[in-house]
């Protein structure tokens, strides 16, 4: 049943609402096909049967965030921050595990306020390692540039120990070591806080790594480089980026499991249902209500949409994000529900359960 619910959740997360001048409208199938062939089996079921198969409760998992761009978007854009928070919460509520956010200072400020909004809580080691404080992430600020991030990758993975490490719209240079943007065009490598480095040298632990993405630019979609420049290279009338480095648009970060979706916020709400139905627990999911708060925390603290600093989310109205919460979460809690008769009179167990003595099984 979990992969037959795996296989909604994936198509949902999956729906395209691009505009007409988006530059990744059109490529949300032929990637998410890609990734799918590469591994065999739904994507959101793959990554929550990982996480549940090795995260224990008292666990770090380690959540990177933050696409940001300067001098344009510097605390970030609003996609990834929401799908942090709502991983954050089901990592929390769920395994019993302590979400650890790494990011650029300034891109973590819009993840810790949606994580907030969730009901996760930014507070300091003591909290978690001596007072046992539950709900509670704690946040480790990453360098830009290239110097030291090896070595403060190794760092945090020797401090933390992690059994996990999740990316969301996090950027990753290709195999020449070019970044680019969703349409193509190179960034600076200066800009950008080098975490591929530290999700390499998890996988060289056998760290469980999960890769969340949209575009092809992000950790993860080094497992499918190859056909992620095929498909740009249909866009960019031969080439497979717009810069002229020869290297594609594709990461080389390649993760043991890769959501590939529409937007990276709905692939980690995915994640996060699959954990929710998995777990038995629709709660592990935020709520619509939720959801709007944790849009507009994140907006509030800086980060910004493809529109401005508004509450949308690579141009989709606030409005669809919660659709997309209800949705998913319409699909955990039908999932969860079990029917039976008691009487001639049809009972839902979790719904009405309660209205009338529950007859033996």
């Amino acid at each position: 049943m979990a992969e037959i619910i795996g296989e909604y959740i994936d198509r949902l997360a999956n729906l395209e609402m691009l505009d007409s001048i988006y530059p990744r409208r059109g490529k949300t199938m032929p990637l998410y096909d890609a990734a799918r062939a590469k591994q065999g089996a739904p994507l959101t079921y793959l990554a929550a049967k990982g996480l549940i198969d090795n995260v224990k409760q008292g666990d770090y998992v380690i959540l990177l965030s933050g696409a940001g761009i300067s001098p344009w978007l510097e605390w970030g854009e609003n996609d990834g921050p929401c799908g942090i928070a709502s991983l954050a919460r089901a990592i929390s509520f769920g395994l019993g595990a302590n979400p650890v956010y790494v990011g650029n200072e300034k891109e973590l400020g819009p993840v810790i306020a949606a994580g907030m909004a969730a009901g996760i809580s930014v507070l300091n080691r003591e909290a978690i390692d001596v007072y046992k404080r539950k709900a509670t992430a704690l946040k480790v600020p990453f360098p830009l540039g290239e110097k030291g991030a090896k070595e403060k990758g190794i760092e945090i993975l020797d401090d933390f120990n992690p059994t996990a490490v999740i990316g969301v719209e996090k950027h990753a240079p290709n195999p020449l070591g070019v970044w680019h943007t969703a349409a193509g065009q190179a960034l600076s490598a200066d800009t950008q806080p080098h975490v591929h480095h530290l999700v390499e040298e998890a996988k060289k632990r056998g760290i469980f790594t999960v890769g969340i993405g949209d575009g092809g630019n992000e950790i993860g979609y080094g497992l499918i480089r190859d056909e992620v420049n095929e498909v740009y290279k249909a866009q960019f009338e031969g080439t497979t980026c717009q810069c002229g480095c020869g290297g594609g648009e594709s990461t080389a970060t390649a993760t043991d499991v890769l959501v590939s979706a529409s937007i990276s916020n709905w692939g980690a709400y995915g994640v996060s249902a699959m954990l929710a139905y998995m777990l038995g627990n629709a709660f592990i999911l935020q709520d619509a209500d939720t959801e709007k708060r944790m849009l507009e925390a994140s907006v509030m603290a800086g980060s910004t949409g493809i529109i401005g600093t508004v509450p949308w989310v690579d141009r989709t109205s606030p409005g669809a994000q919660q659709a997309v919460v209800t949705l998913l979460q319409e699909m955990v809690n039908n999932g969860l529900r079990r029917t039976f008769s008691y009487g001639g009179l049809p009972q839902v167990k979790g719904v009405m359960e309660g209205a009338l003595p529950r007859p033996k099984e």
